[in-house]
């Protein structure tokens, strides 16, 4: 029975663990994007649009940003732009940031940016970590 409520308390202490896990992305939302550049800001964003690759570009510049000791925030153009407001998008935010990419933001302006490519190969790979790694610098 001891046995029994010890592997019990261990196995929810590593859940809890798993779940309290700093992730490399934080959520954000068009409020806090306007105020990411009004606040000029500095850090990367990346910008998810495609919902069909949306998980696989997540996890490559998730491990990318992880092998370089970075985070980024994560805004979903989808989500959080109506098509009213897409016409408007750049003057709303203050970015010219493109859609599906991970842009370099110092002091709330634009410095880099990394497009997501259709078809990740080997040698994408490569471009986006030493895109993060040149800034991580």
């Amino acid at each position: 029975m001891k046995k029994q409520l010890l592997l019990g308390f261990i196995a929810i202490f590593f859940i809890l663990a798993a779940c309290g896990k700093d992730s490399t992305f934080t959520d954000m939302n068009f409020d806090e994007l306007k105020s990411f550049v009004t606040d000029k800001e500095t850090g990367f964003i990346f910008f998810g649009y495609d919902q069909d690759d949306l998980d696989k570009n997540k996890e490559h510049v998730s491990k990318a940003l992880e092998k370089n000791d970075s985070n980024s925030r994560f805004f979903n153009y989808r989500k959080e732009v109506s098509n009213k407001q897409s016409q408007t998008f750049k003057k709303d935010t203050g970015t010219e940031q493109s859609r599906d990419s991970l842009g370099y933001y110092e002091k709330g302006v634009l410095m880099a940016e990394f497009e997501m490519p259709n078809n990740w190969t080997d040698e994408k790979v490569k471009d986006l970590n030493k895109f993060i790694s040149q800034i991580s610098e």
